[in-house]
């Protein structure tokens, strides 16, 4: 395994699985513009062909996934208003854009935008001990990070506003319950279970999950025919891939494909 390491943020790559390690425990992994930096950095590392990531896993050290923003160092001279729209959204555009699967491996608390961070992921698994929570009504702020789009669309919008607008704290079993997140495990097999669905998103037909990923992004602003005519360009593409024909062989033959990613 090889690790790259930036300003509390640090990029462990293991064959076709990418590991994002937000690793400043003491603040409990606060996103600083100097963090942001690395996440950036890190996920350009991703994108680079000659690494072959085929799945990134975002976690956090220590006892908390995010805590939130924490706007210090060397940019807070430019305000929290510019911090939003020059550091902060950005960041979530790029992950937005990631073109292989995502997983949230949610160890602790998530806050704001690590919350933001978390529903862009494709599959989000949680400790017990998670909890999910948006805190800007107690910081009398508007919210930011896109929260006010992306968790309508993962939970409705009654519940969205619950959360947002009454600050609640949201824990780990109700944000199942709710169909926020896929899976919630003990805090002791946490870190094992998290890696086991990393690794099966990183074996997977990569091309298509990428595919997949980004239709579910682009169908809350979509009409059906225009899903439907997305959805054909997508088959086309994916239809010249080897995993593809490497499926439909084993699908023929009943026997299990084995997907490289190509």
């Amino acid at each position: 395994m090889e690790a790259l390491d930036y300003e509390n943020i640090r990029l462990e790559l293991d064959g076709p699985l990418a590991t994002l390690v937000l690793a400043d425990p003491d603040r409990l992994n606060a996103l600083t513009p100097e963090m942001v930096d690395g996440v950036q950095a890190a996920l350009l590392e991703v994108a680079k062909p000659r690494r072959g990531v085929r799945a990134l896993m975002i976690t956090g050290e220590g006892r908390a996934f995010c805590a939130g923003a924490n706007i210090v160092g060397r940019k807070l001279e430019i305000g929290a208003r510019n911090a939003v729209e020059g550091v902060f959204h950005p960041m979530i555009r790029k992950l937005r854009d990631v073109e292989v699967p995502v997983i949230a491996a949610v160890n602790g608390p998530c806050v704001g935008i690590g919350l933001a961070m978390t529903l862009l992921a494709d599959f989000v698994v949680a400790s017990e001990s998670a909890y999910f929570l948006v805190p800007f009504r107690n910081l009398a702020s508007a919210t930011d990070s896109g929260l006010t789009w992306l968790l309508p669309r993962a939970i409705g919008v009654a519940r969205a506003r619950q959360l947002v607008m009454r600050a609640e704290r949201l824990p780990a079993r109700q944000a199942l319950d709710w169909g926020m997140i896929n899976l919630v495990v003990s805090a002791d097999d946490f870190a094992t279970a998290a890696r086991q669905a990393a690794r099966e998103f990183a074996e997977g037909p990569t091309i298509a999950l990428g595919e997949m990923r980004r239709l579910f992004q682009a169908s809350a602003d979509a009409s059906l025919d225009a899903q439907m005519e997305a959805e054909a360009r997508a088959v086309r593409r994916t239809s010249r891939t080897q995993d593809n024909v490497a499926a439909v062989r084993a699908f023929a033959a009943k026997t299990k494909a084995n997907f490289t990613g190509a």
